[in-house]
């Protein structure tokens, strides 16, 4: 039996079968929703089916109940503005999160805010199955996640190029290879940074290794300009900047490039580039956005 509730974003369907209630589908255009339990008239929410909310594109944060015990295929597959989500620890099918690319935290029940951020870094970069299953997260997860990335840095920058070009796969510019081996570049500096800024049970020796990757792909490194491209395309925030400058990723030799590479749009940023030059320019600039 079929069920429906509506909000002023949009509407919640319920099928309602003996062996529990499934939500089934979502249209509308929620940004954010918490989905309730157990809504009046219907019963508790056990499931959530298959492409329930399949390309929902204004949904930003979402929460399930604990009442939830599964989560259908490609649930929530091309919601590419999803960026948190508050789960149970649930069976899930397949590709619950493809096309997920501004997810930034998974959070589940008694993870800290480092393995929900790291665990949808997992996804949104194509960890292993080991590494992105969210029925179990064992306690050396972090020591797994870091040895992935470990083995990453350590790939040439072509690893699975012959593959892309054997398959056929044009669309995703695998025919130019420095243009392959660069994105493979910003995904490596992508998963250090972000590693580096949720450093729980992260070694001195695993630290060491990823700030130097960074540093090595500085802008004006002959490396490549990698960091500087992953936080200007992908972390453009202060926390993301911060952890460049700490590392010296920015001084008087890349900056004036570093702003030239900024567009138009891009004003805070070269703001705060151009405020570099004094050690506190940064909680000055973005002080005044504070206040």
């Amino acid at each position: 039996m079929e069920k429906e509730i509506s909000y002023p974003e949009g509407e919640l369907i319920f099928d309602v079968r003996a062996d529990g209630v499934f939500l089934t589908r979502v249209t509308g255009s929620f940004t954010e929703l918490t989905l309730p339990e157990n809504p009046e008239g219907i019963g508790k929410v056990t499931a959530v089916s298959k492409k329930a909310f399949l390309g929902r594109k204004t949904l930003k944060r979402i929460s399930l109940p604990h009442s939830i015990t599964s989560v259908g295929d490609w649930c929530f597959t091309n919601c590419i503005n999803l960026i948190s989500i508050s789960m149970p620890s649930c069976m899930t099918g397949e590709g619950i999160f493809n096309g997920c690319t501004s997810l930034e935290e998974i959070m589940l029940p008694g993870i800290s805010g480092d393995m929900g951020a790291l665990l949808a870094g997992a996804v949104r970069y194509g960890a292993p199955p080991h590494l992105t299953d969210i029925t179990k997260i064992e306690n050396d997860r972090y020591e797994k996640w870091d040895a992935w990335v470990k083995r990453l840095l350590a790939e040439p920058d072509d690893e699975g190029f012959t593959n892309q070009i054997l398959c056929g796969e044009e669309d995703y510019g695998s025919c130019d290879k420095d243009a392959y081996e660069s994105r493979r570049r910003v995904m490596k500096a992508s998963l250090c940074i972000l590693r580096l800024l949720h450093p729980e049970k992260l070694s001195e020796a695993n630290s060491s290794l990823m700030s130097d990757y960074l540093y090595r792909h500085r802008e004006g490194s002959p490396d490549g300009n990698e960091s500087w491209v992953a936080v200007r395309d992908h972390f453009p925030d202060k926390k993301h900047f911060d952890l460049l400058s700490r590392l010296e990723c920015i001084d008087d030799t890349n900056r004036d490039k570093m702003i030239r590479s900024l567009g138009d749009d891009r004003q805070e940023l070269k703001s705060l580039l151009i405020k570099t030059s004094g050690s506190d320019a940064a909680d000055r600039f973005f002080s005044a956005f504070e206040l």
